[in-house]
């Protein structure tokens, strides 16, 4: 398909072009005046009846495609209650399939251009508002019992805003459910940002059950050190990667940067081997939301171990049907309920109404109105200024 062509409704606005190391295509396209970015798998394909091939063969890679749909669509319901168009997590608006190759669309953020070696040129009092959004996106992520599992800077958007820089957290594809990742050989993602528990169960030598929200915490503690110091921490070259380091005995340092020691001490955590002593992304979150001022040197402590706030289990509706099978989801907007409670103690007079609609069901279970949608962005609202 080329610039021009509709597909699914959506009008492309430029050729596709290949992302990474070529395992998918994307473009813009327009929809109803609005314009988004639509990304095109190039695995798995779904074969119909002409397809070449032995019905066998058809069978498996059928199986394929559908446990590939299940992934997606579950991690999106998963992920809609607390998700909108203009919030700082950029999930999916759209997942199908046409023809042989599957879809996903998103909303299309307009970079500031900022790599990690920018960001380390800021100054503190903007690098902490990134430090301080990335992890707010990832507390959500979390709390929904959700591991990312490609947190790497390019998927860390950063968006120039009137008041500086803020992130928007990207790309969901390889997420899973705590304790439920994909097969060993299914593992998709940047090895410099691997943490040392997914190495060693690519290795065979850790269970999935080992594969918790710290392997993230890892991750961003990478991504934390390259933007205060532009760089990662060192380690012998000959490891390969920080997470092999670490496994060979290492203990990450960060250099010396514009951060106060607090938060050099934080990052520094965030790289220990054993994932039970690295902080929850709430410790990181409050312990950044500690700082007294951008340039102090004073912060609170980390969170004692089990004071933060209990994560939403999502488990099955009682009858559920037509749910991906192995995701462990509520009512559709039982997160909502959950969490809008303390959002909306910041809300006042029309967001308060906004915030009732959003989780009232329209009569004759319709969708809730247009107010979930507002909410998103009033959460994103309060989301930047909670953040400064």
């Amino acid at each position: 398909m080329r610039a021009g062509d509709d597909l699914n409704g959506y009008r492309l606005l430029e050729d596709f072009r290949v992302v990474g190391a070529g395992l998918s295509e994307w473009t813009f396209a327009e929809r109803d005046g609005r314009v988004y970015f639509l990304k095109r798998f190039l695995s798995p394909t779904y074969p119909d009846d002409a397809a070449p091939g032995s019905p066998t063969t058809k069978a498996r890679k059928r199986a394929r495609c559908a446990a590939f749909e299940a992934h997606h669509r579950g991690i999106g319901a998963a992920m809609a209650p607390l998700t909108s168009y203009g919030g700082n997590l950029i999930a999916t608006l759209d997942f199908f399939r046409h023809g042989a190759k599957y879809y996903k669309v998103t909303e299309k953020v307009d970079l500031a251009g900022l790599e990690p070696s920018h960001v380390a040129s800021l100054g503190f009092p903007s690098q902490l508002v990134l430090l301080k959004t990335v992890a707010h996106s990832l507390k959500i992520l979390h709390d929904l019992e959700i591991v990312h599992s490609d947190l790497k800077p390019s998927n860390v958007m950063i968006k120039k805003t009137e008041l500086g820089y803020t992130t928007k957290l990207i790309d969901f594809d390889s997420s899973y459910i705590v304790g439920s990742p994909p097969p060993p050989e299914e593992i998709v993602g940047t090895m410099n940002y691997y943490s040392p528990e997914l190495v060693r169960y690519i290795q065979g030598a850790a269970a999935a059950e080992e594969l918790t929200q710290a392997s993230d915490i890892f991750a961003l503690g990478l991504i934390y050190a390259e933007y205060l110091t532009g760089a990662l921490p060192a380690f012998d070259p000959g490891q390969n990667n920080a997470a092999i380091a670490v496994l060979n005995g290492a203990v990450l340092r960060v250099a010396p940067g514009r951060a106060p020691g607090a938060v050099t001490a934080l990052v520094e955590q965030m790289l220990l081997l054993d994932p039970r002593a690295r902080p929850t992304v709430a410790e990181v979150h409050a312990t950044l939301m500690g700082l007294r001022s951008p340039g102090s040197t004073t912060a609170r402590a980390p969170l004692p171990a089990g004071s933060a706030r209990a994560p939403v289990r999502l488990d099955p509706a009682p009858g559920a049907v037509g749910r991906p099978t192995g995701l462990r989801t509520r009512a559709a907007l039982e997160p909502v309920l959950t969490r809008a409670a303390p959002i909306a103690s910041a809300l006042r007079g029309k967001g308060l109404r906004l915030a009732a609609d959003a989780v009232r069901p329209a009569p004759g279970g319709a969708p809730p109105g247009r107010g979930r949608a507002l909410l998103g962005k009033l959460i994103s609202r309060l989301e930047d200024r909670g953040t400064r």
